[in-house]
């Protein structure tokens, strides 16, 4: 019986229809989101369970507390030897000092638990069931205060642990909401989060008076995760805890802020370090003084801080130009970046200050301060019409993604 000749096979190039390398792609896609989908999952079942878990805690101790109310020292007694006891069985992250965190996070939120079948087909496949949020849920206390933030798993499963303790470090009740709010729609990272913050995103918002021109800067930039010069400066400053009121002079409001230095501090920002005041600078015959020097230890340079009442005028550009070339020819450090100046005025004028600040040797930021706040009901519709304009920008983008 004659063999049958065996035709050689060729070397065609997978990658053609009907080979493997179409179907490994796809089916490697399909598992690729499948893995990222799991890893989301766990990610977000993690961050609502444990921000589920710290506002039971705060709940338990509070409610222990209200039952002992009458005896003094109680409460501190109690959160002192439960950090004690939970910091040694589970680490220091259950220490006296964070369960007083945890307390605070239950008097100042309340949390709504959906059930499940109430949850979209949508929400579903991004986040946990109720049921493996934290094993077995607590006993939800009802709302006690009006001004308790409502946190909804539905809107706020982005938020974690470090979000919440970043706004409870904010007093004020409407400023707070306003960094809620926009962090949970705005996907903000804890980093992105501090950087708003740090830039006094509520007071841009609150007191601009261009609010579109405004959402229309933050699509051109854009979130930023690097320290940059341009991101920590404020515009404006609000100084409302100086307590100047009537007719002041600039000496009275240098005065004021270095008595009030830590809440300026506060204002500013972090990473800011004060140096002095009245800085002293001999150039020929003549002493000029600044008032108030500074270092930034994200920007690693010295800021020097001049005070203005009134509106920025050319010469106050001329000023602190001075000042920041004898900074640099007589404290300029090896390692450190060129010294910045912040000009603090009541008025600047935009075409005056982009004129002035385009072109010059020196990096430079002119903002306006306020030393008490507007009506607080212009201040809501202004945050409100932000909070639609970027609704509205978001949408926008959208549409533009899906065409």
């Amino acid at each position: 019986m004659a063999k049958r000749k065996t035709e050689p096979r060729k070397n065609t190039p997978l990658a053609q229809k009907g080979g493997i390398i179409p179907a490994v792609a796809k089916v490697a896609t399909e598992i690729r989101d499948l893995i990222e989908a799991a890893r989301n999952h766990v990610s977000v079942a993690a961050n609502l369970a444990m921000v589920n878990l710290y506002w039971n805690i705060g709940r338990i101790i509070t409610q222990e507390m209200q039952k002992e109310e009458a005896r003094a020292g109680y409460g501190e007694r109690l959160v002192e030897r439960l950090g004690s006891i939970l910091s040694r069985d589970y680490g220091n992250g259950f220490s006296a000092r964070n369960l007083w965190d945890m307390k605070r996070f239950f008097g100042e939120f309340q949390i709504l638990q959906p059930l499940a079948a109430e949850l979209g087909e949508a929400t579903k496949r991004q986040m946990p069931s109720n049921k493996s949020l934290a094993g077995q849920i607590l006993p939800i206390a009802p709302v006690t205060s009006s001004e308790r933030i409502i946190i909804d798993f539905r809107k706020h499963f982005r938020l974690g642990w470090t979000h919440y303790r970043m706004l409870l470090s904010i007093s004020d009740l409407m400023q707070r909401r306003f960094y809620f709010e926009q962090a949970a729609s705005q996907h903000w990272s804890k980093r992105e989060f501090r950087r708003q913050i740090d830039r006094g995103l509520f007071e841009c918002v609150a007191l601009s008076r261009d609010i579109p021109r405004l959402v229309a800067q933050e699509k051109q930039t854009g979130p930023a995760e690097i320290v940059r010069y341009e991101d920590i400066f404020k515009d404006p400053y609000v100084l409302d805890f100086l307590g100047l009121k009537g007719a002041y002079s600039e000496k009275d409001l240098e005065a004021a802020i270095v008595h009030n230095l830590e809440q300026f501090l506060t204002e500013l920002g972090t990473d800011f370090c004060f140096i002095g005041r009245q800085y002293a600078m001999r150039i020929d015959e003549d002493d000029y003084f600044l008032d108030l020097l500074f270092y930034h230890r994200g920007l690693r340079c010295l800021v020097a801080i001049d005070l203005k009442i009134g509106t920025f005028t050319a010469a106050d550009k001329g000023q602190m130009d001075l000042y920041l070339a004898w900074l640099k020819e007589h404290d300029w450090r090896p390692g450190e970046n060129e010294p910045a100046g912040l000009i603090l005025c009541t008025s600047a004028r935009r075409q005056h200050v982009e004129l002035l600040l385009r072109h010059g040797p020196h990096k430079m930021k002119v903002a306006e301060y306020l030393t008490h706040l507007p009506d607080k009901r212009l201040l809501e519709e202004r945050l409100k019409m932000y909070g639609r304009l970027l609704k509205d920008r978001d949408f926008e983008h959208a549409k533009e993604t899906d065409r």
